[in-house]
């Protein structure tokens, strides 16, 4: 079977120039699009699976729900559990076995507002400053003590130093979480939290996790300024996987203390499940955003057949077969649709990659690895070469004379 030459395909791209532009960009705006929903999905399920550490167990009131922020535990829980339950991972260790500190972080988890600066003077009737001089956001707080960082080894302090009992840490993305200004909350500022001033001590990173858009505070101040007398819970580092099992008896054992039991893979596994539906919406938007370039892309090139009718006919007449047009005018529509998505996935790089979303209680990275980098790219070269069945249908179909005799 004869075959047309690939430059065939080519220049003909460039006949019609504004069409093939107009073309190109709506290819590179579907990529981009792909990019940016594959980078939201995976941003929000990497950062609940790097959140989770394999070695690491949660205790939780049993009547929470498996809610953290809603969870009551007695605050003597850490205690005990670094008192009875074998396995619990110590850190500095003496060569003889003795001594090391229980990796067990007594923790408060808890939604509240913050405000930023000085209090504002007072005015008004009532005496109190004004919502627009002194807005507030919604955060993510966690109380803890320096046993965090045994429980938690993501989290690395990258400036300032650990928090004193009127200081805090912020995490790397807590202000995009506030929606303020980086250096809202830069090491020195005030943030005023419950009712107090604290001062900003240092930043911490967790790449990937959910804990970059939290702030920790010292967590006896925290209770005393939040007047409770409680934990939310207790998370602790085993030193193997047979201490999970040692775990789970105490809480079942304890029936005084109400404790439920779970990994940090299950918990944070549930709470990445609770968003499918909103990643399952970032998809259906995508596809359909899809969907509509692909009946446009195939519409435009069924009009250029259309156009080309007497010069696809004639190539017919000098003996190359329908399918050897169709291949040609696939080549046309996927180098179209290569080019608009290499410049999509610049596109993405430039604006996409490095941002971050927030998402409820916590915000999140996007980057634009491998896997959304063969979405987008994939995406429109699938779209390119679907748009060419309905205009290599009209020429397999139409007759030869009838093509040379049309005006």
């Amino acid at each position: 079977m004869r075959v047309l030459p690939f430059d065939y395909a080519v220049l003909n791209l460039t006949r019609r120039p504004w069409r093939t532009l107009l073309t190109a960009v709506s290819s590179a705006l579907v990529a981009g699009l792909l990019v940016a929903a594959a980078s939201f999905v995976r941003g929000l399920e990497k950062s609940y699976e790097a959140t989770a550490e394999p070695d690491t167990a949660i205790l939780l009131s049993a009547a929470s729900m498996k809610d953290v922020v809603r969870s009551s535990i007695a605050p003597a829980v850490a205690d005990y559990v670094a008192a009875d339950v074998k396995g619990v991972l110590k850190i500095g260790v003496a060569p003889d076995g003795s001594g090391g500190v229980a990796a067990v972080s007594p923790e408060i988890h808890m939604a509240s507002y913050v405000r930023l600066g000085e209090a504002p003077p007072a005015n008004g009737a009532n005496g109190a400053a004004s919502s627009t001089q002194d807005p507030k956001y919604e955060a993510f707080l966690r109380g803890v003590t320096p046993r965090a960082f045994l429980v938690h080894p993501a989290v690395t302090l990258t400036s300032g130093a650990l928090p004193r009992d009127d200081e805090v840490l912020v995490g790397r993305l807590a202000a995009k979480k506030l929606g303020v200004p980086e250096d809202a909350l830069a090491i020195g500022r005030t943030v005023r939290i419950e009712g107090s001033a604290w001062k900003v001590a240092g930043t911490f990173a967790a790449p990937g996790t959910t804990f970059e858009s939290e702030i920790w505070a010292p967590l006896a101040p925290l209770r005393g300024f939040s007047k409770r007398d409680d934990l939310s819970a207790v998370f602790v580092r085993v030193a193997d996987a047979d201490a999970f099992s040692d775990l789970e008896l105490f809480a079942r054992r304890r029936l005084d203390l109400e404790l439920l039991y779970m990994p940090t893979r299950s918990y944070y596994q549930e709470l990445a499940a609770y968003f499918a539906p909103m990643r399952m919406l970032a998809w259906a938007m995508a596809i359909l955003i899809g969907v509509a370039a692909l009946l446009s892309g195939a519409n435009t090139l069924n009009a250029a057949v259309q156009e080309r009718g007497r010069e696809l006919a004639t190539l017919r007449a000098l003996g190359y077969r329908g399918f050897s047009l169709a291949w040609s005018l696939a080549q046309e529509s996927v180098v179209l649709a290569a080019a608009g998505g290499l410049l999509g996935l610049a596109l993405a790089r430039l604006l996409v990659a490095g941002s971050s979303v927030r998402l409820a209680m916590s915000a999140f990275s996007l980057e634009v690895d491998a896997i959304c980098v063969i979405v987008g790219l994939g995406g429109v070269l699938l779209l390119g070469a679907l748009g060419t069945v309905p205009a290599a249908l009209q020429v397999l179909r139409q007759p030869v004379a009838t093509a040379l005799k049309a005006e």
